[in-house]
């Protein structure tokens, strides 16, 4: 795979380069799948009225392909143009036509043949044709989004191959949608495989790269979900890693993924990352406003199993609620309420139903169970704000 992906290198530098004096013929399918990919670019560099542009260019794209002679599709330039059209999510209606005939080289079929399969979800297959295309042979134009649909094909049964694929796909489709969807993709799996390191490499990358682009928010959401219910901020050498990662962001894009980082922490009973994550989000941020609320609530509740107990219970007692959206109230009711039992004696009757002396019990019992109810109201909190709406991207 390390030779495909330097062969890919060659190849996109050699393609790119050649483009820009390349003429072709306007009002052609391989025109409108230029404009498409650059369009998509501006998706990912955070341009809002490109999406509703990219609608309008497959719905242009859709109708062109309808129309189009039957030769046209033995060109190969066309043949990718309408591959690109089918993995960008254009409408099949006009597709479906062309693939039970014979207008495409047989030679060809395997290829439209296989994006057809993986955008129906017909993965098997997909595998099987699109495993018989040579990425090196593609122009690199359609060979980012082929590799990416691979990757995906190949998540359940190989991991690692998965991640070479995304890999090839970043190399070869540099600056676009094809990249800013890898990285994200890439960047969850890594998470998943709890390989730090390569996550706050990737996510620098991404914060780089594309932080403002219209997926990015919920991106960022989701990483720092995964960096919490992995473990990835658990120890301190890798939350610098990845707390430096995301220095990129605009500041409060920054600000917003340690507040959220160290909500799910606290959630997922990781204290230590929530707290280092809700103090990082702290500094600078505007007195008495929405965020510092946030920060103070997670950073006490983080604090709550420390010797910071009292100062952490008193602050919670000070914050106001109707600073905070419904999740957050919900979980300073429960933060609060978990604080207020961490020193009460367990009772009498408590003791007694257990057949143990008062002493013995409060051993027993003490410490764990106060974590146990700590983490049950917390995760009751989490699964109130899964079930609440969401931000906009």
């Amino acid at each position: 795979m390390r030779s495909l992906a330097r062969r890919a290198l060659v190849v996109a530098t050699l393609m790119l380069a050649g483009r820009a004096g390349a003429q072709v013929e306007p009002g052609t399918i391989s025109d409108m799948a230029d404009d498409l990919q650059r369009i998509q670019m501006r998706i990912a560099q955070g341009d809002k009225s490109a999406y509703a542009a990219q609608l309008k260019q497959l719905k242009a794209m859709g109708a062109a392909i309808a129309s189009t002679k039957p030769e046209t599709w033995k060109e190969r330039r066309s043949l990718d143009s309408l591959v690109i059209y089918v993995l960008s999510g254009g409408s099949l209606a006009e597709v479906t036509p062309l693939l039970n005939g014979d207008a495409i080289p047989e030679s060809d079929r395997a290829l439209a043949r296989g994006a057809f399969a993986y955008i129906t979800s017909h993965e098997a297959d997909a595998l099987d044709l699109l495993g018989k295309v040579d990425l090196g042979a593609l122009e690199p134009r359609v060979a980012g989004q082929v590799a990416f649909a691979r990757s995906v094909i190949a998540t359940k049964r190989d991991p690692k191959t998965a991640v070479s694929f995304l890999d090839w796909a970043r190399l070869v489709a540099p600056g676009g949608l094809v990249e800013e969807a890898a990285l994200r993709r890439e960047i969850a799996l890594l998470a998943e495989a709890q390989d730090a390191p390569r996550v706050a490499m990737l996510t620098r990358q991404y914060a780089t790269r594309f932080g403002a682009s219209l997926y990015a928010a919920d991106f960022l959401h989701e990483l720092a979900r995964l960096i919490a219910r992995f473990g990835l901020a658990d120890e301190p050498a890798n939350y610098q890693l990845l707390s430096a990662a995301a220095a990129s962001l605009r500041p409060d894009g920054r600000r917003d993924f340690l507040l959220t980082l160290a909500k799910a922490a606290i959630v997922n009973a990781r204290f230590d990352a929530a707290s280092a994550a809700a103090a990082e989000a702290l500094q600078g941020v505007a007195p008495d406003s929405v965020d510092e609320t946030r920060g103070r609530l997670y950073l006490d509740a983080a604090r709550l199993l420390s010797d910071g107990y009292d100062a952490a219970r008193a602050d919670l007692q000070a914050i106001a609620a109707a600073k905070l959206d419904r999740c957050d109230a919900g979980l300073l009711a429960s933060v609060r309420s978990v604080a207020a039992q961490m020193r009460t004696a367990p009772s009498a009757g408590a003791i007694e139903a257990q057949g143990a002396e008062p002493s013995e019990s409060a051993k027993a019992v003490g410490p764990a169970q106060t974590i146990g109810l700590a983490e049950a109201a917390l995760k009751r909190t989490e699964r109130a704000v899964d079930a609440g709406p969401r931000g906009a991207p």
